[in-house]
């Protein structure tokens, strides 16, 4: 009785370590933001000349919680789950929909949202007997950039991405991404076969040599007519660089370029061909680190019946150099009340980062002049610039790191719209915008 006592707790003892060693290992990490602004004619006209009320102060809140599922070195999964942003006082949900269901829902009184969005799933695996790994699902997806953030591609997208790393100086990853697929199904139920699927692959090279990275790229889209009911099929490509330069430090150098172009088959109103040159200059000393930012970006022509001139982009965000007028802001609080993108625009940016006088505490300043590059007959709407109009901004960035995991980002801005009369008419008549916020933040 006693040996078959012992084989069955050898037994367990086998078969208990067998489940161990196969069992996968979860590691989660995540964010609460929580946004506290007072913001003042972001649409640079008051509520008496735009006609619209003025709404200055809001709180708000995001949550995003992601689960890495380890099976081995080899295989994992990755789940990201968000809440929010939810604005506190208001039920929100989709519009035309039920109260309290859909994005940022549950910020009135008793709460209850049904508001839990996927924003990322995906696995990763390495190819067996090989280093080509693979990254297949929805996840976040960005083409190269060195100085403030790619206009071009910039979000989370259903695709496959594959790298593989030749050495420590040169690695390439290729990936295939479906951002539109308008009737997922093969039976449409129309009796015809819809062009609905928005395609796009690329390829980016890695180069990472002793002081410099350079990465080069070059991405192609097949875009049907029935995804925005255009008349014709559209393609797209895209040809860039991100570069930097670090080897005589404390001098950095970083540059982006990228040239853009859309055929819009038989109608050439939908044809686009457009570039965007970024740089930045720092140098860092003690007490700070002073530095210049300067883009430009093609603007349109008077003729709106041959295409666009401006650098056609996939999805509109990305482009950072400031935290009010462009995407720069912290957290959730505002931002891009100029441009998402810095398309149609030129600018210069005077820097100083890092700036610190007490421990835990550090500020930016950034002081920037802004002009248009569309011609003045170009018929763009209103909050483009043309050649004739400008902008100055003014941005003082604080960022408090309270505790390891609990940080304040204290942001004020201002930004100044000055529009030509003979373009806009009494629409020039601009008012400042102004900003002041807070973000606070808990990471675990």
């Amino acid at each position: 009785m006693k040996r078959i006592a012992t084989l069955l707790l050898a037994a367990a003892f086998v078969f208990g370590t067998v489940a161990a060693g196969s069992a996968a290992e979860f590691k989660t990490t995540g964010q609460f933001d929580f946004g506290f602004q007072w913001t003042d004619n972001t649409g640079f006209q008051d509520a008496k000349k735009s006609g619209n009320s003025e709404d200055d102060f809001d709180v708000r809140q995001r949550v995003r919680v992601q689960t890495v599922i380890t099976a081995s070195e080899n295989v994992s999964g990755t789940l990201f789950f968000e809440i929010g942003e939810t604005v506190w006082g208001q039920a929100g949900g989709a519009a035309g929909g039920p109260a309290n269901i859909g994005q940022g829902a549950g910020g009135a009184l008793g709460t209850d949202g049904v508001n839990v969005e996927t924003r990322r799933a995906y696995i990763d695996f390495t190819v067996p007997n090989t280093e080509l790994k693979v990254r297949m699902g929805l996840q976040g997806l960005a083409l190269p950039s060195a100085v403030a953030g790619n206009p071009v591609m910039d979000d989370d997208v259903a695709a496959i991405v594959a790298s593989y790393a030749f050495n420590d100086m040169f690695s390439l990853t290729g990936f295939w991404a479906r951002p539109a697929d308008t009737n997922g199904g093969d039976d449409t139920g129309t009796g015809t076969n819809l062009n609905d699927e928005f395609d796009m692959a690329g390829l980016v090279l890695g180069v990472k040599g002793d002081g410099y990275t350079f990465n080069p790229y070059f991405s192609y889209a097949w875009i049907g007519k029935d995804v925005d009911a255009t008349a014709d099929d559209l393609t797209a490509w895209w040809a860039g660089a991100a570069f930097e330069l670090t080897m005589f430090d404390p001098i950095v150098f970083s540059a982006d370029a990228i040239y853009g172009d859309t055929d819009g088959g038989d109608v050439e109103a939908n044809d686009a061909t457009g570039w965007f040159l970024t740089g930045k200059l720092s140098y860092k000393m003690d007490m700070f680190t002073p530095g210049v930012i300067a883009w430009y970006a093609t603007g349109e022509d008077d003729d709106a019946t041959d295409g666009s001139e401006r650098l056609p982009v996939i999805s509109p965000a990305g482009f950072a150099p400031t935290s009010f007028g462009f995407d720069g802001a912290a957290g959730i609080l505002d931002g891009a009340i100029l441009s998402a993108t810095g398309t149609g625009t030129w600018g210069v940016a005077l820097v100083a980062e890092d700036i610190q006088f007490i421990e835990n505490v550090s500020h930016v300043v950034r002081v920037a002049y802004i002009k248009g590059t569309n011609d003045e007959k170009s018929g763009v709407a209103f909050g483009n610039l043309t050649e004739e109009d400008s902008a100055w901004e003014v941005n003082f960035d604080t960022n408090y790191q309270i505790y390891e995991n609990l940080s304040a980002a204290i942001e004020l801005g201002w930004v100044k719209l000055d529009l030509d009369e003979s373009v806009w008419g009494a629409a020039d008549d601009t008012d400042d915008a102004w900003k002041a916020g807070v973000n606070l933040t808990y990471s675990f």
